[in-house]
């Protein structure tokens, strides 16, 4: 979006591997309403040097995921990790009222902000929005160890996929209840 350019990092190509493996441990996320960017937004950079999830501002259901420069490697576990952590926060905006409202006036993120800020729980591993989004991270790299998930060429190893799944079940999320 040519207008928010100079306010939001323009939108990255994210890899074959991880928009797969996104799509496989997410199915119910619309995909076609996330987009990635590989760097964070300047003004952002007092709340996180990692990643952040954040609704567009000009639209009722687009959101972004922001991923510091330094941390946007495509070959790395951390990485995928990452995009697991906050590709949980789009299934949080996505099953809240399905995710509409216009920019930041949408329910996940007044619900996280009050929790944050109003019963203190900050925006680490205290807030209850960031505590299940952690642990799927954790599950996942747990899960994952010893595969090679990103196979020649870029693509997903659907083995390796098969095996992860195999291992824990439970990181296929339909919803962030249960």
């Amino acid at each position: 979006m040519p207008l928010l350019d100079p306010v939001f990092p323009t939108e990255a190509a994210l890899p074959a591997c991880a928009r797969d493996l996104l799509a496989a441990l997410y199915p119910t996320v619309r995909w076609d309403r996330v987009s990635f960017h590989a760097a964070l937004p300047p003004w952002l950079l007092r709340f996180t040097d990692i990643a952040i999830t954040l609704p567009d501002p000009l639209t009722l259901r687009h959101i972004r995921i922001f991923v510091a420069k330094e941390k946007w490697d495509p070959r790395s576990m951390a990485w995928l990790g990452t995009l697991v952590h906050e590709s949980f926060h789009v299934l949080q905006y996505q099953e809240t009222l399905g995710g509409i409202g216009l920019g930041p006036l949408r329910i996940f993120p007044v619900k996280y902000l009050g929790a944050a800020l109003l019963m203190g729980e900050g925006g680490a591993k205290k807030n209850r929005y960031e505590k299940p989004a952690y642990e799927h991270e954790e599950l996942f790299l747990k899960s994952a160890k010893g595969l090679s998930i990103c196979g020649e060429g870029g693509g997903l190893d659907r083995a390796a996929l098969a095996e992860l799944l195999r291992r824990n079940p439970g990181l296929v999320k339909r919803t962030t209840r249960g």
